[in-house]
């Protein structure tokens, strides 16, 4: 009769044992679910105050370039990355307008773009025009000065466009072309430029990449002391 009285207690000991651990489960699991939330909930929360803060004080923007750009780049799976307004502010450069870049329009404004994502690996050019995509680099050292149109070599109504492209450190830095291509930059010349052989302000940018035919191009390099001008043809 003991015996049994004794297993009955060992039972219920167990079962209430049991119980209290699975609430105790939840509890911690509910708590971290709301930690989560709230984490996100800040970082959200910083990213459109940034974005707010370069719309209205950075770029006085009233025609909604700024939110087609989040709504095209930022995006959700990469982490967001904020950035102190007073770092926004001291980082911008301001606008600059440059011949169009579509040969039906007289100018286009453009602007650098720095990174709220952890996916870009470096700065974008921007434009006013929402038609043309952003030219996205590996950079960190972009600069509006460093962006140039070339003349439209393909003949297809776009010019093609160049930036002068630096790491930050290196002696050697270069010139990339781009050419718009299913609504893309793409890539279609580079060459080399060495800062001991040139200082980049003592060139036009503009005059180093000359249209030779359709679809064919020369660009300069500058190298080891020499400069040379290399033909390339697109594809």
């Amino acid at each position: 009769m003991n015996k049994n009285i004794v297993f009955i207690l060992t039972l219920l000991s167990l079962t209430f044992s049991c119980k209290f651990k699975d609430k105790t489960s939840v509890v911690e699991s509910k708590t971290t679910d709301k930690d989560t939330i709230y984490k996100n909930d800040s970082l959200t929360s910083l990213i459109n105050a940034n974005k707010q803060y370069f719309k209205d004080s950075l770029l006085n923007d009233k025609s909604g370039i700024i939110d087609n750009y989040f709504l095209l780049y930022q995006v959700d799976t990469c982490g967001i990355l904020p950035h102190k307004n007073s770092e926004l502010k001291e980082e911008f450069e301001g606008i600059r307008i440059v011949k169009g870049i579509r040969t039906e329009k007289q100018s286009d404004t453009l602007f650098v773009m720095p990174t709220f994502n952890y996916c870009d690996e470096g700065e974008s050019y921007c434009f006013y025009d929402k038609t043309l995509p952003r030219l996205y680099t590996d950079s960190y050292c972009c600069h509006p000065d460093n962006f140039f149109l070339c003349s439209d070599i393909d003949e297809d109504g776009i010019n093609e466009v160049g930036i002068f492209y630096s790491s930050c450190a290196s002696r050697y830095k270069s010139l990339r072309i781009f050419s718009l291509k299913n609504r893309q930059w793409k890539e279609i010349g580079t060459s080399d430029f060495d800062v001991l052989t040139q200082e980049p302000d003592k060139v036009s940018f503009e005059k180093l990449v000359k249209k030779i035919s359709k679809g064919k191009f020369k660009i300069c390099n500058f190298i080891e002391g020499q400069t040379k001008w290399e033909i390339i043809e697109m594809n």
